[in-house]
């Protein structure tokens, strides 16, 4: 089975979800939204097939920004905000700090799966993405009750299985 990835593509994607969030930077929740907006690749499967859709991510998102607001102090409530997000910015051009770390674990999980000369797949950016345990897209998994150890066991497992 061929998973290869076509990074630019997905980039491109994370780029427009960052924009539509109105943020400046593209993050890897915004990786993680493209990623699962795209249930023709493995990664975009896994999520569908364990609820993890995009409308179900978008929430899991706001969810934890909700809480960390809170967190210090502030509620969402105290504020007249739009319910629509607008962007702030034509496009978020910058890939920040998150999406770095990502693709880098990324191409680890690559080159820990088979041949070094192997194709980038969607699941190694899924790796890469859900590695850390800080950050926004831990946070926002946990929000929502997401085993993310098991959905990372199940990404290797899967990528296992097609080597």
């Amino acid at each position: 089975m061929s998973d290869r990835l076509d990074l630019r593509r997905i980039v491109r994607e994370a780029r427009v979800e960052a924009s539509a969030a109105g943020s400046a930077r593209v993050e890897a929740e915004h990786l993680l939204l493209a990623l699962s907006a795209r249930p023709d690749t493995d990664a975009g499967r896994l999520l569908v097939d364990r609820g993890l859709d995009h409308g179900t991510l978008s929430r899991a998102l706001d969810l934890e920004f909700e809480h960390s607001l809170a967190s210090v102090g502030v509620r969402l409530d105290d504020f007249a905000l739009p319910h629509e997000r607008t962007a702030l910015v034509r496009e978020s051009r910058w890939l920040g700090r998150s999406v770095q770390i990502a693709m880098q674990r990324a191409m680890k999980a690559r080159a820990g799966h088979g041949r070094s000369r192997r194709q980038l797949q969607s699941l190694h950016l899924l790796l890469g993405i859900m590695a850390p345990d800080l950050g926004t897209v831990p946070r926002a998994l946990a929000a929502i009750g997401v085993d993310r150890d098991a959905l990372i066991d199940e990404a290797r497992l899967t990528l296992a299985r097609a080597a």
